[in-house]
C-alpha cells in the first residue's frame, strides 16, 4: 500500500487538472483587476478628502449594483453578484474612509471602517452598503410581536434601506406589554413600525389615528409616526390582492378564506374590494360566523368545507407554518385542478397545502409574496420612496433558503 497518502485528483483527471489550472489564471486576473479598482477607488478618496466631499456616496453604490444586475448574463445567480460586489464596494470604502480619518485618531478609524463594513441581520446575506454608517440622523423601525424570532422583517427592510440608500435600522422586539411598548415608541421617537401576533387589534385603541381602510378591516399591522402621532395602517390587505392577481383575476371569482382573525379581515377586505363573492371558513363557528355576519357573507364551518364551487382558496391561520410543517388548513379532497391556491405562511416557502395544491394541478400563491408586497406598502408609507421590491424579494428567498439549507 505505501505511505504516500491519496492520490492527487489531478493525475487521475487531466480535465479537472487543467480546469483548475485555467481557474487558478482567472484568479489570478480578477486579484490584479480588484486591486485596479481598489487604487482607483483610493485616488477619489484622496480627491474627495483635498474638496472635502463626502465619502459615502449610495446613489453611485446602487447605480453600479442594478447596472451588474441588469447586465448579468448568468450563470451567476443576481444576489450573489450583488453580494460580491458590495464586498468589493465594502473595501473600497474602508480604503477611502482610511484617507478621511486622521491617523492620530486609531479608535476612530477602527469605528469607521467597522461601520462601513458592517454585516446586515443574519438572514439578509448581504453587506451593510448604500447607506451612512448609523448616527444621530439614523431613523429606526420596529416589528413588534410575541414571538416575533422567527420574522424575516428585519432581513427585507434592511436589504431595501441599504438598496435605496435610507438612513435607517429594522429590529426585531418581542412585545409582551404593548401599552409600554407603544410609549417607547413615542419616547424614541421610532419612526415606524411592522406590528404582528398578537397585537394588531388591540395596539389600534393606543394610537392617534386610525386609517379608514385599517378601521374598516379591525386589524392595524403598520405604524406611521407622524411628528408625534402615530398613525396606523393595515398593509395586509393591499399586500395579498398584489400578490393574488398576479395569478388570478379576483372580481366574480368565488373566494373562500380560511381563518377569522386578523390576516381573514385584511384578506376578505381586499377581496370584496375588488368584487370577489366571499365565504368565510374557520374551525370555530362562533367566530367564522361573527366575521361573515360584518362582512355580509357566507359562513361554512371548516369540517364541512369541500372546496365545491370555489374558485380560489386563501389560507389566513398559521396551520403549516414552522415548526408544524405537516399540517394542513383544508384538506386535500377540497382542492381541484383549475382552482387558485393562495397561502400566507411564508415559512416554509412551499407549505403542505402548496405542495398539494400545485400537485392537484392548482395555481398557487406562496406566502412570500404577500409578505413582500405587504413589505413594499410599509416601506414606502415609511420612506416615502419607491420600494425596490425585486430587492425584497430575493432577500427573503435566500434567508429562506438558508433556513433550509
Amino acid at each position: 500500500m505505501g505511505d504516500n497518502g491519496p492520490v492527487p485528483e489531478c493525475t487521475r483527471s487531466t480535465d479537472i487538472c487543467d480546469l483548475r489550472q485555467q481557474i487558478d489564471q482567472i484568479d489570478d486576473t480578477l486579484l490584479e483587476l480588484i486591486n485596479r479598482r481598489l487604487n482607483l477607488a483610493k485616488r477619489i478618496g484622496k480627491l474627495k478628502k483635498e474638496s472635502d466631499d463626502r465619502v459615502v456616496d449610495s446613489t453611485r453604490e446602487s447605480e453600479i449594483l442594478r447596472r451588474l444586475t441588469a447586465s448579468n448574463p448568468g450563470p451567476l445567480n443576481p444576489a450573489v453578484l450583488q453580494g460580491i460586489f458590495i464586498d468589493i464596494i465594502t473595501a473600497a470604502r474602508a480604503i477611502q474612509a482610511s484617507q478621511q480619518v486622521t491617523c492620530h485618531d486609531p479608535e476612530a478609524t477602527v469605528a469607521h471602517l467597522a461601520a462601513s463594513s458592517h454585516r446586515g441581520p443574519a438572514g439578509g446575506g448581504v453587506s451593510q452598503l448604500g447607506i451612512p454608517p448609523i448616527d444621530l440622523r439614523t431613523r429606526m423601525y420596529l416589528v413588534m410581536g410575541d414571538p416575533v424570532s422567527h420574522s424575516l422583517s428585519p432581513a427585507m427592510h434592511n436589504a431595501a434601506f441599504r438598496w435605496t440608500g435610507h438612513n435607517g435600522v429594522y429590529l426585531a422586539c418581542r412585545v409582551t406589554r404593548l401599552p409600554e411598548a407603544v410609549a417607547g415608541v413615542r419616547a424614541l421617537s421610532v419612526h415606524g413600525c411592522s406590528v404582528t401576533l398578537p397585537h394588531k387589534v388591540p395596539v389600534m385603541e393606543l394610537l392617534d389615528q386610525v386609517d379608514p381602510v385599517a378601521r374598516q378591516i379591525g386589524a392595524v399591522n403598520t405604524i406611521v409616526n407622524d411628528d408625534g402621532r402615530l398613525i396606523g395602517f393595515n398593509s395586509d390587505s393591499p399586500g395579498a390582492m398584489a400578490a393574488l392577481l398576479e395569478k388570478s383575476p379576483i372580481a366574480n371569482r368565488r373566494v373562500a378564506v380560511i381563518g377569522a382573525g386578523g390576516a381573514a379581515r385584511a384578506v376578505a377586505h381586499g377581496i370584496r374590494a375588488h368584487g370577489g363573492r366571499l365565504i368565510i371558513v374557520n374551525r370555530s363557528p362562533d367566530q367564522g360566523s361573527l366575521l361573515a355576519d360584518e362582512l355580509g357573507c357566507d359562513f361554512c364551518p371548516l369540517a364541512d368545507f369541500v372546496g365545491i364551487e370555489v374558485d380560489i382558496v386563501v389560507n389566513t391561520t398559521p396551520v403549516g407554518m414552522v415548526p408544524q410543517t405537516e399540517a394542513m388548513p383544508v384538506a386535500r379532497r377540497c382542492l381541484r385542478p383549475g382552482m387558485t391556491v393562495m397561502d400566507i405562511v411564508y415559512n416554509p416557502r412551499e407549505t403542505r397545502l402548496i405542495k398539494a395544491a400545485r400537485e392537484a394541478g392548482c395555481a398557487v400563491v406562496d406566502g412570500v409574496a404577500m409578505f413582500v408586497y405587504q413589505g413594499a406598502f410599509q416601506f414606502e408609507r415609511w420612506t416615502g420612496t419607491k420600494a425596490p421590491v425585486a430587492v425584497m424579494r430575493q432577500t427573503v428567498l435566500n434567508a429562506l433558503n438558508s433556513d433550509q439549507g
